[in-house]
């Protein structure tokens, strides 16, 4: 563990050196970065089962040396490594997250390291999803095709919520639908929208 050292100037003549028993932090490093930083194509590659003690670096030259089935050199585009340690301890969890340029490299790389023997260690990797939903555009319905068993017309003349619920959930929501109020929820939540347009 390394010490950060303070220097305080009292005069000019004099100076007081403290030390603290806190890790010193990196001013900015690649590896706290946002992902916003890299580029749109940049794809994560996990690599497990890796020997403890390791650094970035150690796992940036690892990547280096690897190579494909047919012997040519990987050679990925490394934009950031992160070898994630335990909070409490600072001890690495023996893992490590590798960005790559594109998802070309990071299957390269993530075929090239899946069962490469490394200090006694057979390690296991393939490319991380992303987290990010993709957006799916939806047709647009129109509510008057939707099936609602004639419930939306017949709404003013029904007695109670239960004279609704006997429709069922699927055609009370289509009903909410044609309404143009809120169709999510339960059977509850659904009848006590409709009982308040009644």
């Amino acid at each position: 563990m390394h010490r950060c050292v303070l220097v305080l100037a009292l005069s000019a003549s004099h100076a007081f050196v403290a030390t603290t028993h806190k890790q010193c932090r990196p001013a900015l490093r690649s590896s706290i970065l946002s992902d916003d930083v890299f580029p749109s194509t940049a794809t994560d590659v996990f690599v497990g089962n890796m020997p403890y003690g390791m650094s970035d670096d150690y796992v940036k030259d690892l990547v280096y040396t690897v190579r494909k089935d047919d012997g040519s050199p990987v050679n990925p585009e490394v934009l950031r490594v992160t070898v994630p340690r335990d909070e409490e301890t600072g001890k690495d969890r023996g893992l490590a997250f590798v960005k790559v340029l594109d998802a070309t490299q990071a299957a390269d790389l993530s075929a090239a390291l899946d069962g490469f023997e490394y200090r006694g260690r057979v390690l296991n990797s393939n490319v991380k999803e992303s987290r990010k939903k993709k957006w799916v555009e939806r047709p647009a319905v129109d509510p008057a095709t939707l099936d609602d068993g004639g419930l939306f017309e017949a709404l003013d003349t029904l007695p109670d919520k239960f004279a609704i619920q006997e429709y069922g959930l699927e055609k009370i929501r289509n009903a909410c639908k044609k309404a143009r109020i809120k169709a999510g929820g339960d059977l509850e939540q659904c009848t006590a929208r409709l009982l308040k347009i009644q």
